[in-house]
């Protein structure tokens, strides 16, 4: 256990890093007889002490690479991507640091805000984020939860808050995505909203260091969210812009997704589905 605890997680001690190790080890121990070729009942149950030396960055590594195949795989957004790569370039370098003992800066809060109209890539950017901190090891699970306004507003007074409260905690070890967010608030009057709102700030603060917060929805909405609450501002201070597919771009999507079914188009096809 103490060669698989870097040093920014010696303080922690939970439960988790056991369990987390104990399934890695498992997992381990099952590649190494099926590799070995004898299936003995000895080999099936028995833990060795190589099964814990797979290194946990390894893993991590991994992972990341694999999320970072996965944004670059995504048409177009090239700002989007220049965004998230400079952003996990910057959280992995703290880490390192940290587990050095250096010094890090002050961290800022990891909630984002995604503008633009739907259909732009927003949730699928936010699934390899959510992958990414996981294999940054931000993250505990690396889940998106995709939820509106009609997951976390009650009719009746007093059930807002729980409900909303229960969302943000299907969320925690994850990424909470709320699509058309400015949706949660519909005017001064609508006290549902408000404390809706209110009860997802609060839970940013109490889950701070367990859950990350995207909201989405469209650029001139959000902007108006926003300014309406200042705890909003201060806890989502990044927003990311996903702007709209180019129609060769959207050409290089439909033909993505005929390659994944082995179809082709012809010459008429291609012609009339880019007209469309």
């Amino acid at each position: 256990v103490q060669r698989s605890i870097k040093a920014g997680e010696v303080s922690k001690g939970n439960g988790r890093l056991v369990r987390n190790l104990v399934e890695r080890a498992m997992k381990c121990q099952t590649d190494r007889v099926f590799a070995a070729g004898t299936v003995k009942k000895q080999s099936l149950t028995t833990l060795l002490e190589e099964d814990f030396d797979t290194p946990v960055a390894a893993e991590g590594d991994s992972q990341l690479d694999a999320a970072q195949a996965a944004l670059d795989g995504v048409v177009g957004l090239d700002s989007v991507k220049l965004f998230v790569k400079q952003l996990v370039a910057q959280l992995a370098l703290t880490a390192e640091r940290r587990d050095a003992g250096l010094p890090v800066s002050q961290e800022s809060s990891l909630h984002l805000v995604f503008v633009g109209n739907p259909g732009t890539g927003k949730t699928t950017v936010a699934r390899i984020v959510a992958q990414m901190l996981k294999a940054l090891r931000i993250l505990r699970l690396g889940h998106l939860v995709e939820v509106d306004r009609s997951a976390l507003v009650a009719g009746y007074a007093g059930q807002t808050a729980i409900k909303t409260r229960q969302v943000v905690e299907s969320a925690l070890g994850g990424l909470l995505l709320i699509d058309e967010a400015y949706a949660i608030v519909n005017d001064e009057r609508d006290h549902f909203g408000k404390e809706a709102l209110d009860t997802l700030i609060k839970c940013t603060e109490d889950y701070r260091d367990d859950v990350v917060v995207i909201l989405a929805g469209y650029e001139r909405e959000m902007e108006r969210l926003l300014n309406a609450n200042p705890g909003l501002r201060s806890r989502f201070s990044t927003t990311i812009s996903f702007p709209d597919y180019k129609s060769t771009e959207l050409m290089g999507i439909a033909e993505g997704m005929l390659a994944e079914e082995r179809m082709n188009l012809d010459d008429e096809a291609r012609a009339r589905l880019s007209a469309i």
